[in-house]
């Protein structure tokens, strides 16, 4: 009997660590998205310098437009990259594009979004998924 209760308390252990490893999963895939770490070079001279402030607003500007290699839109690899951005605190407009299918020239192929409080009242379709509000 002791035998049985064993094994059974060692599978209900096992499926409770099912929904527990999904979550740590979960977490790490967060952890990857947050952070871009690594170096960009342009055939241009480029110059940012921003601070986002958890998703309420941001603080900066800057445009950068060339390749990137490090940590990035939640993988590591080179790959193309842009991010134009403006940062007053109240209003702020971010353009970032990552990847090979990129063009500064095609608006659909950036993440084009507003933040702060003007923004979000000023344009509520335009926020990004992170955003509080």
């Amino acid at each position: 009997m002791r035998q049985h209760v064993g094994r059974a308390l060692a599978m209900v252990a096992c499926l409770a660590c099912l929904p527990g490893c999904a979550y740590l999963r979960h977490r790490g895939e967060d952890a990857a998205e947050i952070v871009d770490l690594g170096a960009t070079w342009a055939k241009s001279p480029y110059v940012s310098a921003n601070a986002c402030l958890l998703g309420l607003a941001s603080v900066g500007a800057g445009k950068v437009n060339g390749r990137f290699v490090g940590l990035g839109d939640g993988r590591a690899a080179a790959m193309r990259h842009f991010h134009r951005n403006v940062g007053l605190l109240v209003w702020s407009y971010d353009e970032l594009g990552w990847g090979e299918g990129v063009d500064p020239e095609k608006p659909e192929t950036l993440e084009r979004y507003h933040i702060g409080p003007w923004g979000w009242l000023k344009y509520p379709e335009r926020r990004p998924a992170y955003a509080f509000g």
